[in-house]
Order: C-alpha cells, then structure tokens, then sequence
C-alpha cells in the first residue's frame, strides 16, 4: 500500500516548479524599486540556474583555445556516460519483464521509446563525439566569451522535461530521495547530491538504484519564522514521513533523477561522499570539480568582470579587502601576470587558508593572505612619514619586516601628530546628518521604530541584542567549559598564524587598487530557492556593514588610485545607497568609466522609495551609466551583481 501510494506520487507530482517566497516588506521594498513586473520576473529567473557555465581560464598556465578543446571532451564524455547509465537500467526492465514481471512487461515497449525523451537534457549520442567535433569549438558547447578572451562558456540545457515514469526500479516504482534546499540549489549547478544534504528518502534503496531527488522546503511556523520540519532518517510512505509533509509541500520541487551510489543504511551512517550521482536534471549543467585543476576556475561572469574593472598592471600593490574563497584574488594576480602584490584579507582562519590552496594550485606566487577583519585593515593613527611605506613582500626579507613592525608600533605609540584626518571627518559628519535625517522622518513613531532607526548606524553586533542565558547548575559550567575550549582554540590558531608586519592593519594610501567585493545579503544569487529569511532591518544592516568598509577603503587608496566596489545582491541600499554615500562623503572621489561594459545601468532615483526607515536617495542623472547592474532578467543570463569603480584623488 505504502509502494502505491509512492508511485502515485512522483507519476503525479513529479515536476520542477519552484515559487520564491519573499519577506512581504521586502517584496513590497523591490517591487517600489524595480517596477512590480520586473520584480516578479526577476524572483523567477532567480529560481533557475544560468543555462552557461563560466570558466576563467589561468593563461599563465594554459591556453583559452586547449581549455575549450579539454572542456568539449570531457563534457561530452559527461553526457554519453549518463545516458549509458539510463540504457543500463532500461535493460534491467527488460530482464525483468522477461522474467515474468506483469507491471515491467507493460512498461517494457514504451521505455525504449520514451528513452529518446531523457535525452532532452543534453545527451548526445556517440557518433557526435567524433575526434573533430571534439577538438572544434563549431558544435557550440565551448566557447571563448565574445568580450573576455580569458573566459570560456559552457552552454548547458534547461529547463529540460524529464519523464519519471520512463524508468523504474523493482516493482515498478521510482524510489525518492529529499534533500535539503542549500543542497538542490548546488544540484541545479551542476553538482551531484552529497551525503549531508540528504533528509528523507524511500526505504530498501539499493546501491545502482535509479531514484528521484526531490526539494524540502522551508515552511511558515505561522509566528513570522521558517522551519524545515523534516527529520533527517525519515523513510518516505511512513507515518512519521507524512505527519511532516504532504504532496502539496513536495509539488513541483523535483530536480531530476540519478542513480544512489551507497544503500539507505549506509546512506545515514556516512558523513561525507556521493549519495546520488545525478543522470537526468531539471537543468543539465555539467560538475567541474576537480576538472583541470589550477588550470581553470568556474566563477560567475560578473564576478570575473569586476577584477577586469579593477585593471590591475604588473608590479603594482593590490588589496582584496574581502577575499574567499580567492576567485577574484587569483583572477588580479593572473592579470598582473603574477608580478607585483596582491594582498588578500579575510576574517575566518580557515577561508584564508583556502585562498593560500587555491593560489597554490594555479601556481601563483605573487599572494598573500593573511587573517585579518576588514574593518580593522587601516591602523588607527598613523604619521604623515608613514604613508605608503609598506614595502612589497619581495623587497624585504621577513626579518626586516618584523623589525618594521615593531618600529611602526613605536611611530604610533609615541605619535602627537595633533592633524585631522580628513576622511574621518568625512565619514562622521555624513553619518551624524543621516541619523538627523532618520530621526526627523520617525518623528512621531513608537519608540521601538526610533531604537531601530539609531541602531542602524552602529556595528551589527550592536544591532542584534545577544541572547541571555540562565547561568545557574550544571548548564552555567557547560556553558564555561565551552567558552575557555573556544579560547584555547583560538590561541591555538593564533600561535599557528606566521607573524606579519601588518598585525595592526595598513597604513594610508599604501595601495595602488583595492577591491572591495562586500558581504552582502546576496539577493542575486542564483539559483536560489528561498528568500523569506531576508527583512528590512536585515538589509539596512548589510548596507550599514557595506558602509564602514568602504570608510576603510577609501583611505588605504593611493592618491589617483582606483576603487572597486561590488557585490552580488539586488537590494539597491546596498548597491546605488553605497555608491551615493561615498559621492556625498567624500569630495575626493569620483566614478570612472568601466571596462569591459557588459552589464546595464543603475538605478536612479530613490527617495520615492521607502526602505523601512527612511528614503534613501541613489544615483543622480547622468551617473547610472557609470555603473554596471548585472540583472538576472537580462540577455547575458547572469547573477545579479553591481560593480562600481571609483577615483580617488589628491585629498
């Protein structure tokens, strides 16, 4: 009975058809900024992967026209190898219905037949993969991009039409496995589904066994949260399985077919490996891992347009204020042709060791990353002597640049430099008028509204009260015991880290280009499956945060150096809001034209539109040209994303 009601099931169910649910405020915000039709049609476009795949190419190591050659082979390889796998269960069938199997020998004439529709997602037969359309970028699969010539595209296909009653397993039933939504959305890009990400699945699953991949997705709690409500282990058809969700929950969040590479046993006893390699998605995007390691890197294409922007040249300084996983790091040092300095900052020790990996793996030795918060990249005080003297990592032995160090710290011990920093005036005299401004538009509203207001303007750990605990029996010495193995841990990472003559950040206008890729809400990620978790107050945040580090980054530019600011969201507080506080707060600087020009222009306008708090004003007619919006509604197929550069002057 259990059996039936599952068939029944995917053969009714069974579909790609995701709806994006939104924060209603938030949708109401985006609808104010980008028209309620486009709005709509880009929260679609958001659920589904690009159809290209973006390569960069490391052209220290290898050529664009070898890459495309390799790419072609391997994924036609890719394709064949799926569909031998399908022909491999299709013959399975037929030995079943051979043996007597009333329900496969009904299904047996038609599966030959309904196979030709698997191929729909990209699968080409063996006689396409001849020696020359291999090596020829004529069949369209590869090709060099039409104004990066480091980049190569891989075109995928999707949305594409799977059939789940074409294949079955023993029985007659497709078996279903459910995983979480973080791991779907790495499955629509291409990725197979991994151990961790899976939640439920049906029960006697065997290794080889042909199943679906369904999506768990997060539902209200009816109380403003989200929850999964599926306990990992549930097997599909079981009491337990349908207290948790119902079809209306699991409809149209199928993503296609593979074949389970362990039992269901092993499955939840494991914690990491393949659990379903994937044979037939709803978008048929080849994985690259671990394909032409350090000679390729996938990376969205707006993300590779932003290191263009920044134009690094040989020999000069560079910083990435913000670096993991290193794409774009690796990216300046392949334009600078590994000569000069690149600097990479991150906060966590783990993603900067990362950054090292990948360095080291594409052979790049101009990189250095180091442990450090982005908000703490410029020294606090700091002698006009001082200025641009860190000195290149090639230049001076690590000896000399502990004892600069130690010399530095002196300078700003002992400093009496009684001068004003101009940039921090700057930067507070805007943010005391825009609290003014704040306060004055709430004038009249609850004092809960005025606390919000003010608490945008501080860090976000001033922003977000901490949770309070009981600190009372054994919970108060579980709780102590946890915060000193946290403390040794991190002294422990701390005597690990090599000693750097830049412990206390950097001094002023030592960079000749810094790019700032911020943390952001990620709005323009794609695909992506859920949006609910985003509110108002959460956007302000980011842009608040987005804010403080480009204080700091304006002031580690050299005079008539260079700025690049992006980020891969939507939200134009964080796009267009950036942009025009740093034109409102800093004379000095000014936006630069952009090369390349691929994606569209800014938004302009904003004080119509209200971001919960207050009207925040963007760009000004005459400077949406001088940006680039990637829309994911837009002909290029893209993430969203937002690139800015500016000039900064003499000051």
């Amino acid at each position: 009975m259990g059996e039936d009601r599952e068939m029944e099931f995917v053969d009714c169910y069974a579909s790609y058809r995701p709806r994006l649910i939104w924060d209603p405020r938030v949708s109401d915000y985006l609808s104010q900024a980008y028209g309620q039709q486009h709005f709509a049609q880009i929260s679609e476009a958001l659920t589904r992967p690009s159809v290209y795949s973006c390569v960069r190419v490391n052209t220290l190591q290898t050529t664009t026209k070898e890459v495309i050659k390799q790419l072609t082979r391997y994924v036609l390889q890719q394709q064949n190898d799926n569909q031998s796998r399908m022909l491999k269960q299709t013959e399975f069938q037929e030995k079943s219905s051979e043996a007597g199997d009333p329900h496969c020998a009904e299904k047996a004439d038609v599966t030959g037949t309904k196979l030709s529709r698997i191929q729909v997602g990209g699968t080409i037969s063996a006689e396409s993969t001849s020696e020359e359309d291999e090596g020829s970028e004529s069949c369209g699969i590869c090709f060099q991009h039409d104004v990066l010539d480091n980049v190569v595209m891989v075109k995928g296909k999707g949305p594409c039409s799977i059939d789940y009653t074409t294949v079955r397993g023993e029985g007659g039933v497709l078996k279903e496995v459910v995983v979480s939504r973080k791991c779907a959305e790495a499955v629509l890009r291409g990725a197979h589904v991994f151990v961790p990400g899976v939640l439920a699945c049906s029960g006697c699953i065997e290794k080889d066994e042909l199943v679906a991949v369904s999506v768990a997705m997060e539902r209200s709690d009816g109380e403003g949260g989200w929850f999964v409500g599926v306990t990992r282990g549930t097997t599909l058809s079981s009491e337990h399985a349908k207290s948790q969700f119902n079809d209306e929950d699991r409809s149209g969040w199928f993503i296609g077919i593979g074949r389970a590479m362990m039992t269901r046993a092993t499955l939840f006893r494991e914690a990491k490996g393949v659990a379903v390699e994937m044979v037939h998605r709803a978008y048929n995007l080849p994985p690259f891992s671990g394909v032409l390691s350090g000679d390729i890197f996938l990376q969205n294409l707006p993300s590779v347009v932003a290191t263009h922007v920044l134009d690094p040249q040989p020999g000069e300084r560079i910083l990435d204020m913000c670096a993991a996983p290193g794409g774009k790091t690796t990216g300046i040092a392949t334009l600078m042709g590994d000569k000069g300095e690149v600097i990479a900052l991150d906060r966590s020790h783990s993603k900067v060791l990362d950054i090292v990996r990948l360095a080291q793996e594409m052979k790049l030795t101009c990189i250095q990353a180091i442990k450090m918060d982005a908000l703490k990249s410029v020294r606090v005080e700091s002698t006009p002597d001082r200025i641009s003297q860190d000195k290149p990592l090639g230049e001076v032995s690590n000896t000399a640049r502990l004892t600069e160090a130690v010399a530095i710290d002196d300078i700003i011990t002992n400093s009496t430099s009684e001068e004003p920093n101009i940039i921090e005036e700057c930067s507070k005299k805007h943010l005391r008028e825009e609290s003014a401004q704040i306060l004055a538009e709430n004038v009249g509203g609850s004092k809960r509204d005025e606390a919000s207001t003010i608490s945008s303007t501080r860090p976000n750990s001033e922003a977000t009260p901490a949770k309070k605990f009981k600190d009372d029996g054994a919970y108060a010495s579980r709780k102590a015991a946890r915060k000193e193995a946290r403390k040794l841990k991190t002294e422990l990472k701390k005597a690990a880290e090599p000693e750097t003559p830049y412990r206390n950040g950097f001094a002023p206008q030592s960079f000749d280009r810094v790019l700032l890729d911020a943390p952001c809400s990620a709005l323009g990620l794609r695909p992506r499956l859920f949006a609910g978790q985003e509110t108002l107050d959460g956007l302000r945040q980011h842009a608040n945060y987005q804010r403080r580090l480009i204080d700091q980054a304006v002031q580690l530019v050299r005079p008539n150096g260079t700025l690049v600011y992006s980020t891969c969201t939507l939200n134009p507080g964080e796009n267009e809001g950036v942009v025009r506080y740093v034109l409102d707060t800093y004379p000095f600087v000014s936006l630069s034209p952009q090369h390349p020009q691929i994606g569209g222009p800014g938004l302009v306008g904003g004080e119509d539109v209200f971001d919960g708090a207050t009207h925040r004003p963007w760009l000004r007619k005459g400077e949406e040209q001088l940006v680039q919006r990637f829309d994911p509604v837009g002909p290029r197929d893209t993430i969203g994303f937002f690139v800015a550069k500016f000039s900064v002057a003499a000051h």
